[in-house]
This record gives C-alpha cells, sequence and structure tokens, in this order.
C-alpha cells in the first residue's frame, strides 16, 4: 500500500537511501533538506518528490514544515537529519559541539515533529521512526559499549537526548494513534561512519522501508537493524 513519507536530511547518505527505497514503493515523498543547491540535486534525483529547503535546528522550522505540508496526510516522519563531531575525549569535546548536535539531533527531531502532527492525524495508520544510535544508549553506556569506540561526546548524549524525545513522544502521541519508534540503522558506510561500519546505507533503507511498509514496529520500540532489541 502505497504512503506518504516524510524525511529530512534527504540529500545523502541514509536519508537520500530511504527516499531511493520509498520511491520504488511507489510512495508520495516530501523531504526536507538544508539548500537550495541540496534541493535542486534531489530534484534531478527524484523528480516527482516535494522539497522543503528547512534547517531543522532553525527556530522557523516548525511553521515552516507545517506551511510546506498545508492540508496533505501523513503516514511516517523519519526524523533522519543527524550532526556528529569527532570529539570522544573530554579534552576534545567542545560545549558548541554539544549545542550543535543537541540543536539537530534533538530539538530537530521535536520541531519537525510539532510542523507535521497535523498531517500525521490525517493518516489512518501515522508512524514516526527516529534514526538513534546504539551509542544513545544509556544502558549500553553503563556496561562499557562505547569506551575506546571513538564515538564523540556530543553524539552520545544528543541521542541519548533523543532517545528520551522518543520515549515522551510514544507517551503523548499514542492517544492518537501514532506509532513512536527508535531505529539504530547498523554500522553504516557513511561520512559519519563509526570505525566498525561495514553496511550500505541501502541494505539499512530497504530494511526500515520494509517496517514500516509492513507495520512491523511498535510504540516504544528502539532497535538495531543489525542485532534487534536495544535497552533504552
Amino acid at each position: 500500500m502505497m504512503k506518504n513519507v516524510l524525511i529530512t536530511g534527504a540529500n545523502r547518505g541514509l536519508g537520500l537511501a530511504l527516499a531511493q527505497q520509498f520511491a520504488q514503493d511507489d510512495c508520495a515523498l516530501f523531504l526536507v533538506v538544508r539548500s537550495e543547491t541540496a534541493r535542486q540535486e534531489l530534484n534531478k534525483r527524484l523528480p516527482y518528490a516535494k522539497v522543503l529547503v528547512s534547517d531543522v535546528s532553525e527556530d522557523e522550522h516548525e511553521a515552516r514544515l507545517a506551511t510546506f505540508l498545508a492540508d496533505n496526510v501523513l503516514d511516517v516522519v523519519i526524523n533522519n537529519a543527524g550532526s556528529g563531531t569527532k570529539a570522544p575525549s573530554l579534552e576534545s569535546t567542545q560545549v558548541s559541539y554539544l549545542r550543535k548536535e543537541f540543536d539537530t539531533n534533538c530539538v530537530g527531531v521535536l520541531t519537525t515533529v510539532k510542523g507535521s502532527l497535523a498531517a500525521l492525524k490525517r493518516s489512518n495508520a501515522p508512524l514516526i521512526i527516529n534514526i538513534s544510535s546504539r551509542r544513545g544508549s544509556l544502558g549500553l553506556q553503563a556496561e562499557g559499549a562505547a569506551k575506546g569506540s571513538g564515538c564523540s561526546y556530543s553524539y552520545r548524549i544528543s541521542k541519548a537526548a533523543q532517545n528520551m524525545l522518543t520515549l515522551c513522544l510514544a507517551d503523548d502521541l499514542e492517544d492518537f494513534g501514532i506509532t513512536v519508534a527508535a531505529i539504530h540503522p547498523g554500522r553504516l558506510l557513511t561520512t559519519m561512519a563509526a570505525k566498525d561500519a561495514h553496511m550500505t546505507p541501502e541494505s539499512a533503507a530497504q530494511q526500515i522501508a520494509e517496517l514500516a511498509m509492513q507495520n512491523r514496529l511498535n510504540n516504544r520500540d528502539f532497535i538495531s537493524l543489525e542485532v534487534g532489541r536495544l535497552p533504552w
């Protein structure tokens, strides 16, 4: 069944792979990118997609997105836009890195959900997928899983905050029938790749699309495409 899908950060990496995969599934695409250049390049690849130029970290993003969506229906919102910095130690990290990652990885999810909420409520089976990370798991962090990984303070902290936001949204929106889930897409070979990256964005996008198209995600899920359920 065709769905209307919104994807942020849709011009490269996993976001682009997701857009291309959902296009293959005959879905209607609403894509968000940060620059006019990115919009033009994306429209060459996906000429039937509707593309909004908006920075998810800006205060104006919520209203800009709501205007862009107008009276459309959204079945799936994928918060994919992300930011990371290579500063894995207390010595190397900076306050500015935390602010940047928090604004994109957490605040950007909040404003995107708020801006798309009316469109989601028009769907019969609305779904929000937040692209998270295993490094945002407090449980795994407490077990020492990230020690020596090279993953930055700012990325881990911002993804942990995003995970809390996912749970807050899951509590708040279930009364409207909206499913909210977090997905760690695996160790992807992208510009933000971990040292042990091995999966292609296309492989992850195919799996995520299958989960969304087949309605296989449950409210409050936090799953890894590689190992299954993750601890929050």
